[in-house]
């Protein structure tokens, strides 16, 4: 459950936060039934600093990005769903299956029209991972300063994590000391990645989700 503590800004109450998470799940339930697992717990786990663009990469073949935010943001509060994941004869170790940003107020996006934004593109994962970050950051772009430095420091807070059974398991990491950017690493399990917008009539983007999945 999401604590009351957590910052309530944009969407307003924890308990209005938690309604508008378990309909997200319950939206992309319905058009990819069966293949997200379902979250048994959600977790506020941070800001995501804003640039212009939110990008959600699978860590292979690159990543999606999103525009047309709402004007005037500089971050946003991000929360992400998490289930067991159980192996015979290990401990149980978390891991996410959906991520969601809001960018507004939960009637703004309640109201807008919730739609599929990758247009049918979705980025492969690689080892086991997905990234939400604002650009400049690509965890995977040649040359990147700092890249591979950055995912390895995300495993292994990941990987301590896991030894600890820790609930809300993710790594955030500092990209870009300046301009306070920063990018959120999540373990993830499935086979691919997908993204859903909830767009206002002027395109407004007004809310953002992101999956984890297996395609049947």
């Amino acid at each position: 459950m999401i604590s009351a503590k957590d910052p309530d800004d944009l969407v307003g109450t924890a308990d209005t936060v938690e309604a508008l998470l378990r309909q997200w799940v319950d939206h992309i339930n319905r058009s990819r039934e069966g293949c997200t697992p379902r979250p048994e717990w959600f977790a506020y786990v941070g800001e995501l600093a804003l640039e212009e663009t939110v990008t959600w990469f699978g860590m292979g073949s690159g990543g999606y990005s999103h525009e047309d935010l709402p004007t005037g943001l500089s971050k946003a509060p991000v929360y992400a769903g998490f289930y067991w994941c159980r192996e015979d004869g290990k401990p149980p170790v978390a891991r996410a299956s959906i991520v969601v940003v809001p960018l507004a107020d939960a009637a703004r996006i309640r109201a807008a029209d919730w739609g599929d934004g990758y247009d049918g593109y979705e980025p492969a994962p690689l080892e086991g991972y997905a990234v939400l970050c604002s650009n400049p950051f690509d965890p995977k772009r040649a040359g990147e300063e700092g890249a591979e430095a950055h995912l390895r420091n995300a495993k292994s807070i990941i990987a301590a994590g896991d030894r600890e059974g820790r609930q809300a398991n993710y790594a955030e990491i500092v990209t870009d000391p300046d301009r306070g950017g920063n990018a959120l690493f999540f373990p993830v399990l499935g086979e691919e990645r997908g993204g859903y917008e909830a767009v206002e009539p002027d395109e407004t983007v007004v809310c953002l989700a992101f999956i984890d999945y297996d395609s049947y």
